[in-house]
């Protein structure tokens, strides 16, 4: 009986140590879940910035050339004229040829009718309205012909969209079976607005899923500090392994804490910003808005005017310690070779 117990402590002993060593192995590949989705890395996070050509320029700036994003951001609206479709993409086209070969754009499609207003125009966009916008949106793509990522209809559960469930699902199934049918070279985002939409129950989320078979990844948009310990964040994190989805944080910003109050405006924000991309294994890209909010506030009229300076390069201690975090091996920047 001795003999017995001595050999189940043994080898409880040898499977820790097995788990420990699989441990060990993991964390030096990034720890990161894989699900085979389109465009996912196999480990690590990809590294994304923007939203326009100079932020994105500055942004660069202050990392350095050899930290490079792997994701360029960008926007455009299928309520738009044709015209100012075609143009965005040939703006875009301009943006991506200046930049070292292989970056992946990654464009927040809308169907707004205002500025942040409520005033969703997803029904008419889902009845067929805005198709002939929709087919010169497919045509950018295909004339872009490189990877890329869409976050169709993004923050789509946020009252100041206005979308319905049904309409937003409708677009979305018709934009995935495109994507496909003309062999665009685009992964769909299911992109949630988060804590700025109160993290509704995953209940009402899910109303506007369109499905599996229609989504590559899960993203969500995250900017207020206190939406790192709300468990709506880690509900949408576990929903999206449970789904066999990677998540891309489409959007991130330090939303009313900035950056100019130096060690202040780290602790609060992106110290537990970097620690949510580290302890969520599923999390495969994220975005970060190198914006002065008020300043773009003043420009485009939209209420974001207590959003605070986000520019990481103006404020020294920031910057360095954001440029301490972007060595780490887990995220994935631009291969320039």
């Amino acid at each position: 009986m001795r003999y017995i117990k001595n050999n189940i402590v043994k080898f409880s002993t040898l499977v820790f140590l097995l788990l420990v060593v699989k441990s060990y192995g993991q964390e030096t590949k990034g720890n990161r879940e894989f699900y085979n989705a389109k465009y996912e890395p196999q480990t690590g996070i990809y590294h994304g910035a923007g939203q326009d050509k100079k932020g994105f320029n500055d942004y660069v700036n202050a990392v350095g050339q050899d930290k490079m994003p792997a994701i360029y951001m960008t926007y455009v609206n299928v309520t738009s004229s044709v015209k100012k479709i075609q143009r965005w993409g040939k703006d875009l086209k301009y943006a991506l040829d200046s930049l070292p070969k292989g970056m992946i754009p990654q464009i927040g499609l809308g169907f707004t009718g205002g500025k942040d207003t409520g005033a969703g125009l997803d029904k008419e966009v889902a009845d067929g309205k805005y198709d002939q916008q929709l087919q010169a949106f497919y045509k950018v793509l295909l004339e872009l012909d490189r990877p890329s990522f869409t976050r169709i209809g993004y923050e789509f559960e946020g009252d100041w969209n206005g979308y319905s469930p049904e309409s937003y699902k409708k677009i979305f199934i018709t934009i995935s079976k495109a994507f496909k049918e003309k062999n665009i070279k685009s992964a769909t985002v299911w992109c949630s607005g988060g804590g700025s939409a109160d993290f509704i129950s995953t209940e009402k989320l899910m109303e506007y899923y369109p499905g599996d078979q229609y989504v590559d990844w899960w993203g969500i948009d995250i900017f207020s500090p206190e939406e790192f310990d709300n468990n709506g964040l880690q509900n949408f994190f576990d929903g999206a392994h449970e789904h066999k989805k990677p998540v891309m944080i489409g959007e991130c910003t330090p939303r009313f804490v900035g950056v100019m109050d130096g060690e202040v405006s780290w602790d609060k924000w992106f110290k537990p910003f970097f620690k949510m991309l580290h302890d969520n294994a599923g999390i495969k890209a994220f975005c970060y808005i190198n914006w002065d909010w008020e300043y773009w506030s003043n420009r485009n009229g939209f209420p974001w005017h207590d959003w605070k300076d986000a520019r990481i390069e103006k404020n020294p201690f920031v910057l360095e310690a954001y440029k301490k975090e972007m060595e780490s091996p887990l995220f994935i920047h631009l291969d320039k070779k």
